[in-house]
This record gives structure tokens, sequence and C-alpha cells, in this order.
């Protein structure tokens, strides 16, 4: 490390460890030094698997977010259908584009799509928490291609429901 880039300031040991070291000769002072040293190393290390375990938290409850938002525009898409139907404007079997004009299969996928998205972060959460505690990380890049996709496929059909109804 160059000089410019070293603290203006060295920090104090603590008294305990400073009162420990004063007066021994330099090797225990480096013994002693190095326990220290792998003491906070340990404490950091476990403050590290806290924010980690944090982390699984917050997004584990990101997907349940998620999952709440899909089941209830899932929902609303029902209620909406039932509106139409009752004010005249939508008639089931309406056309050629009989899925796409019953909002009861796209607000249906999206409840299912919800309810998938609460299974699928639950195991997600297992499955992360066991890889913190192992130190061994395997992304799951396909499961989150497909959960994509799926959200794509789902809000794609919405998306032609809503302008071709």
């Amino acid at each position: 490390m160059a000089p410019e880039t070293l603290p203006a300031v060295v920090p104090d040991l603590p008294a305990d460890v400073a009162k420990e070291i004063a007066g021994k000769d330099s090797s225990t002072v480096s013994t002693l030094l190095a326990q220290y040293r792998t003491q906070l190393a340990v404490r950091r290390t476990g403050l590290a698997d806290l924010r980690s375990h944090l982390a699984n938290e917050r997004t584990h409850l990101a997907y349940l977010r998620t999952a709440v938002s899909l089941i209830s525009f899932g929902i609303t898409l029902n209620r909406f259908a039932v509106f139409l139907q009752q004010q005249g404007t939508l008639t089931p079997g309406q056309g050629t584009r009989d899925m796409l004009r019953d909002t009861g299969n796209v607000g249906s996928g999206m409840v299912v799509l919800g309810l998938l998205v609460v299974v699928w972060s639950l195991y997600r959460y297992w499955h992360v928490d066991r890889d913190i505690v192992s130190g061994n990380f395997h992304p799951m890049r396909l499961a989150v291609v497909v959960y994509t996709l799926l959200v794509i496929l789902l809000g794609g059909l919405s998306a032609v429901w809503l302008f071709t109804a």
C-alpha cells in the first residue's frame, strides 16, 4: 500500500489489549496481537453471516410482496370481467378469442402464478439459507429466467385482453 493511502491516524488499541501487551517482548506482543486480530475476524465473519441472513429474509419478503401483488391483480381482473359481463359489455364465448375475452382465465393464471411465487420463495429462502450456512452459493439462473418468462407471458396476456376486450 502506498504511503499516501494510509490513514492519517492509526486507531488506538482497546485499553485491555494495550495493557496486556505492555512490557512484553516482541514475539509475545506479535502473538497477542494475532489473537486479537483473529477475534476481530471471527466477530466480523459473524456480522457478515448476520447481514447475509437478513438480506435473505428481505429477498423472501420481496417475493411475498410480489406474490400478493400478482394474486391481487388476478382477483381484480376476475372482478373486472364480472363487472363487464353485468354491464353487457363482455359476454362469455364472444368472438374467436375466447381465451382472451374470458378474463377469468387471465386472472386465474395470475392467481396461480402468485401462489407459485409463494411456494418458490419458501424453497428459495431455505436453499439460500443452507448455502449461507455452508458457505457455498450456487445461483439458480434457470429459475430466474422461467419466473421472468411466466410474468411476461401472463402480463402480456393481460395487456392483450385489455386492449382487445
